[in-house]
């Protein structure tokens, strides 16, 4: 039997067997004490309070009529979700009256948020976004 799945099922680390000494850090912080290594493990715990969550906004009652922002993070690339976003556009025109779909591309891609995409949402009255989705 593989020993790290034997070792994973009954909850140890494949590193107890692993043959090097594991140390923790003494208040005294006396190296000599330590042996050879020193591993230093840091806590996963959350230290901090938690931020603070705002609730979601209330669904739509129905699309009709109404303007939705589909944003394309470039997620997969720039292109990725442009099929995705088109299907969608699609399905709503066939299923609700007078539905706008807007498509827009993030610059900073992924890792930032457009103000301009925000202010022109605002400006235009959005009732909803899809944000996000890759191809």
């Amino acid at each position: 039997m593989n020993r790290r799945k034997m070792l994973a099922m009954l909850g140890a680390s494949p590193a107890l067997v692993a043959g090097s000494p594991i140390h923790a850090r003494t208040a005294s912080n006396d190296s000599s004490a330590l042996g050879e290594s020193l591993t230093t493990v840091l806590n996963p715990g959350i230290a901090n309070k938690l931020v603070t969550r705002y609730p979601l906004a209330p669904p739509l009652d129905n699309l009709n009529n109404k303007t939705l922002y589909m944003i394309n993070l470039s997620w997969e690339g720039p292109d990725a979700a442009n099929y995705f976003y088109g299907a969608m556009t699609e399905w709503l025109e066939k299923h609700y009256t007078g539905v706008k779909t807007v498509v827009k591309i993030t610059p900073e891609g992924m890792f930032g948020l457009d103000p301009a995409i925000l202010k022109e949402m605002v400006a235009n009255k959005a009732d909803g976004a899809i944000v996000g989705v890759a191809g």
